[in-house]
C-alpha cells in the first residue's frame, strides 16, 4: 500500500488537486489508517489557516430577495386552476350534448341483458348437482331391491 506525504495532503485540505485525484485520497483515507492519522494532524495544525464559515457572512436580506425572485404569486395559480376546471366543464358538456355518454351507457346496458338471460355459473352447478342426486336415488333404489 502507498501513503501519500504530506505535502499531498496539505494539497488534498486546500482543495487544490484535481478531482481524479483527490477521489484517490479519499478513498485511501477509508483504508488506511496511518494516512488517517496523518491527515487528522495536519487539519489541526492548519486549522487557523482554514477559512472560517462565518467570515462569508451573508445578511438574511440578501437571502430574502433571492427568495422571492422565485416565488411565484399565488393569484396566478388560482386563476390558472379555475381555467383548468372551466374547460373540464366545457368538454364535459360537449360531450353530453353529442351523446358520447349516452352511446357508452347503451353498450353497459346491453351487456348486462346479455347477461341476465343466460344463468349463472351457481345455478348451472346447482342443476348438474340436482340432476346427478336424481340420477343416484334411483340407483340405490334398485340395490336395495337387489340385496
Amino acid at each position: 500500500m502507498n501513503h501519500y506525504t504530506n505535502e499531498e495532503w496539505r494539497q488534498f485540505i486546500c482543495d487544490v488537486l484535481p478531482e481524479e485525484k483527490r477521489e484517490e485520497m479519499e478513498n485511501h483515507l477509508y483504508t488506511c489508517d496511518q494516512c488517517l492519522a496523518v491527515y487528522m494532524e495536519l487539519i489541526e495544525e492548519n486549522a487557523f489557516d482554514l477559512p472560517n464559515p462565518s467570515d462569508e457572512v451573508v445578511s438574511a436580506d440578501v437571502i430574502i430577495a433571492q427568495v422571492e425572485q422565485y416565488k411565484k404569486p399565488k393569484q396566478t395559480q388560482t386563476k390558472q386552476k379555475l381555467l383548468h376546471y372551466g374547460i373540464a366543464a366545457a368538454i364535459t358538456i360537449g360531450f353530453m350534448s353529442s351523446g358520447i355518454f349516452q352511446s357508452v351507457t347503451n353498450a353497459v346496458v346491453l351487456g348486462t341483458d346479455l347477461s341476465e338471460n343466460r344463468p349463472s355459473y351457481t345455478e348451472q352447478w346447482m342443476d348438474k348437482t340436482l340432476s346427478f342426486l336424481d340420477w343416484l336415488k334411483p340407483n340405490q333404489k334398485e340395490e336395495g331391491n337387489n340385496q
